[in-house]
């Protein structure tokens, strides 16, 4: 199935035998750790910030990394799904 919207072309496929997404690897600590900064709002290209800032806030275990990590642009933060290893 095919549909066409305005930003262009998006590819819609139905499959009888579709697999259930993969849930989200939790670490130890089941919490998302979620990273802000009070001095300058965080950007979508700050993720190497937002990165080391998950890894000191859950200490020497560091964080959980996936394929889930995300900016939210609401908060202006970088949210880890995973938690603390």
């Amino acid at each position: 199935m095919m549909r066409h919207f305005a930003g262009g072309l998006v590819l819609v496929s139905t499959f009888a035998g579709c697999a259930v997404a993969p849930a989200i690897p939790r670490g130890r600590g089941a919490d998302a750790v979620i990273v802000t900064r009070a001095d300058m709002p965080l950007g979508p290209a700050d993720g190497a910030a937002g990165r080391r800032g998950a890894d000191a806030q859950c200490g020497g275990r560091g964080v959980v990394v996936s394929i889930y990590d995300r900016f939210d642009a609401g908060r202006s933060a970088w949210v880890y799904p995973g938690g603390c290893a």
